[in-house]
């Protein structure tokens, strides 16, 4: 039996006698698919009281002042259960955060709910230790003293850990190219669709860099060995809004260099836009949607002057131009699990091309809060299972959780 976990005012960590719970998205239940809480994980409080399930399965809280636990987990896992607690209405929203339900098994280890979906040696924990950034990046900031983007990247990586912006003090894998697009969507403070289980609100940089600085740094990246340079970071805004700075800096990229992938993410808002981009040379997309179904998506992304028919025209741009693509889906449990979403996913996905790839990450949210934004009570099957039956029924497309450096398909 997996046990439950609470922590006291002070913020320590508590292994119970009472049995594990995690929240599925319509109840509390049994803890579920146990994973050993991973290297890099982040383990917090929740200012609410903990939930448990007594012998007969019903939900009864722990006790007050004994505040539920969860995990933050790193890429490439998906939780499959939120923390069970009691929601305090009076009480502000949590802060948008990817919380993962959290036990302890017999021996008192931490265990989440949660399955690994994909592996990357990129993205290890321990591939740049702060000492070495914080030398790496005074070595740039000596020799390019006057580069706007060295200087806000810089930051990005000492003070907000970004490991894109660390890239580029590498030379290798993917580099963040910041360029302060605006903002096309508006969700509620409850919810955070740009921001994925690693990431918490970052800076956004607070200039307009040129065509000529953002495609400087893209071309020195790749010279240096770096394999993709990308658009559309979690702290940017849309950056379809700033095409033509954007197709510029392409058109730039690709007059110094062949080498290299140059991806964008967005939200998929301007069809035209991405038309442009596709012509001046850019190579990937990802197109993010929290949901396949139009009015689950305008509830989550509360889009600005677009429509998810637009997005689906970008889709259709995007095969058009024969860009390798990508869907991003933010995954909250008993939203992404339920039986309709899913199946129009399956649909949605199945128009993309062979060898796209469908990537999944944790949605950073109030989890009872933005759950009581969606209409009316569905059927879920369970994340799991939404998982297994994407990998059955769509075979020509990969499942994972990141974007690869990958040439035109």
């Amino acid at each position: 039996m997996y046990r439950a976990v609470h922590a006291d005012r002070a913020g320590r960590v508590i292994v119970s006698d009472y049995a594990a719970a995690g929240f599925d998205g319509a109840a509390t239940v049994p803890f579920a698919d146990p994973v050993r809480l991973p290297t890099g994980a982040t383990v917090l409080h929740i200012e609410r009281e903990a939930e448990t399930v007594d012998r007969s399965g019903r939900a009864r809280g722990v006790g007050a002042g004994r505040l539920a636990v969860a995990a933050i987990l790193p890429p490439g896992h998906l939780r499959t259960q939120l923390p069970a607690y009691a929601d305090e209405t009076d009480k502000p929203d949590l802060p948008p955060r990817a919380y993962a339900a959290v036990a302890a098994d017999d021996a008192g280890d931490l265990m989440v709910a949660a399955l690994l979906i994909d592996r990357d040696p990129t993205r290890d924990i321990d591939a740049y230790p702060k000492a070495e950034i914080a030398a790496k990046v005074n070595d740039a900031l000596r020799s390019r003293p006057a580069d706007r983007l060295v200087r806000q990247l810089a930051r990005c990586a000492r003070e907000y850990g970004c490991r894109a912006a660390a890239n580029a003090f590498y030379g290798r894998w993917e580099c963040a190219l910041p360029i302060a697009a605006p903002a096309n969507e508006h969700p509620l403070p409850a919810i955070a669709p740009r921001l994925d289980g690693e990431a918490e609100p970052r800076e956004p940089a607070a200039f307009h860099a040129t065509a000529e600085e953002v495609a400087g740094l893209a071309a020195q990246h790749i010279a240096a060995g770096g394999t993709l340079v990308s658009f559309g970071r979690a702290c940017e805004g849309e950056p379809l809004l700033s095409a033509r700075l954007v197709e510029d800096a392409i058109r730039l990229i690709r007059g110094t260099t062949r080498s290299g992938t140059i991806h964008l993410e967005t939200n998929g808002s301007v069809p035209a836009a991405l038309r442009r981009l596709g012509a001046a040379g850019l190579d990937a997309v990802t197109i993010r949607i929290a949901s396949a179904r139009a009015d689950t998506y305008e509830t989550l992304h509360r889009p600005e002057a677009y429509r998810f028919a637009d997005v689906r025209a970008s889709l259709r741009v995007a095969a058009e131009q024969r860009l390798a693509t990508s869907l991003l889906i933010p995954v909250l449990p008993g939203v992404f699990d339920r039986a309709e979403e899913v199946a129009a996913l399956v649909v949605l996905a199945g128009e993309l091309r062979e060898g796209s790839a469908i990537l999944l990450r944790d949605l950073a949210a109030d989890p009872l809060r933005a759950l009581a934004l969606m209409k009316g009570r569905e059927p879920s099957i369970g994340v799991a299972r939404a998982v297994e039956r994407l990998r059955e029924e769509l075979p020509h497309l990969r499942v994972g959780s990141f974007v690869r450096p990958l040439a035109r398909i």
